[in-house]
């Protein structure tokens, strides 16, 4: 997959028991024994017995989460470095789960995946039981599925999983960006042009915080003004792009199914205006002039 089109990682991050969230439970579980020994009943202090040793294989159990997921977001990081990384990390993650079980596993082979194969990527996460998923992990999986879908151009495939997404309101505003920058460029190019600009309106591109999401917002906002015939926001946020990153772009000048030739037309006149591609066009001439062109 170029550099240009490879999707955003989802956040893999889980729950974790902080130090704060430990001594509260610590310190409600000593609550309990002191009034348990005050009762002077032995029903009781064997009632809360049994709920200690309940709470403590809780803790053990997420205790062995978190070191899972540690270890899994290690390999993760571990496999960004290089494709020689990326497929020594690839390989640790199938052999600790080779019939992929685990879900954060999964996604995390999935997001290395997409970078050479979005095929089999997709292939990874459509294995995720998503009834069998927490509602936002579930959409989170759905986001990864549809980026990877709408880079392909498979437009159709990825508005049926949009149609299936609720963008949160709340919580995080990268992962609130992220999902609405999918969900909207796949209502854009599938004839929800303007319900695409009500899910994307309010996220600033520019925000500090969005740093990361920024070339998929401008993405979702191109397709989406382009559709709704706003050819001049279209413009202002191809600029944009190109001012993020000039290969940016090549999504939509390189030939390819997917792209309206008008948008295309649009994003080349963008790209030729850049001085290092106006530069490397003056080289050309030269050239082919000394050639005797």
């Amino acid at each position: 997959m170029p550099d240009s089109a490879a999707p955003n990682p989802i956040d893999t991050q889980l729950p974790l028991f902080n130090r704060k969230t430990l001594l509260t439970i610590l310190g409600i579980t000593a609550a309990v024994w002191v009034s348990a020994a005050m009762t002077g009943s032995k029903i009781v202090i064997i009632a809360v017995a049994i709920l200690t040793a309940a709470l403590i294989g809780l803790l053990l159990y997420a205790f062995r989460q978190v070191q899972k997921q540690k270890k899994v977001l290690g390999l993760l990081q571990d496999g960004q470095a290089s494709p020689e990384a990326r497929k020594a990390a690839l390989a640790q993650l199938l052999a600790n789960d080779p019939q992929s079980k685990d879900v954060l596993g999964r996604i995390a082979t999935a997001q290395l995946q997409a970078q050479d194969n979005p095929d089999l990527a997709l292939e990874t996460l459509q294995g995720i039981d998503l009834s069998k998923v927490p509602q936002d992990a579930a959409d989170q999986v759905r986001s990864f599925r549809c980026q990877l879908l709408l880079v392909k151009n498979r437009t159709k495939d990825a508005r049926d999983i949009a149609d299936q997404m609720n963008v949160p309101t709340s919580g995080p505003l990268p992962a609130r960006a992220m999902m609405a920058a999918v969900v909207g460029e796949a209502w854009a190019r599938t004839g929800k042009a303007e319900q695409a600009l009500i899910v994307l309106e309010g996220l600033d591109p520019a925000h500090p915080e969005l740093e990361q999401v920024k070339p998929m917002l401008l993405f979702a906002r191109i397709f989406a003004n382009f559709a709704s015939g706003k050819k001049e926001r279209c413009v202002k946020d191809l600029k944009a792009l190109m001012a993020q990153d000039m290969n940016l772009l090549g999504r939509f000048v390189a030939p390819g199914p997917g792209i309206h030739l008008e948008l295309r037309k649009l994003a080349t006149e963008v790209l030729q205006a850049h001085p290092d591609v106006k530069k490397m066009a003056r080289a050309q001439q030269g050239h082919q002039s000394r050639r005797g062109f």
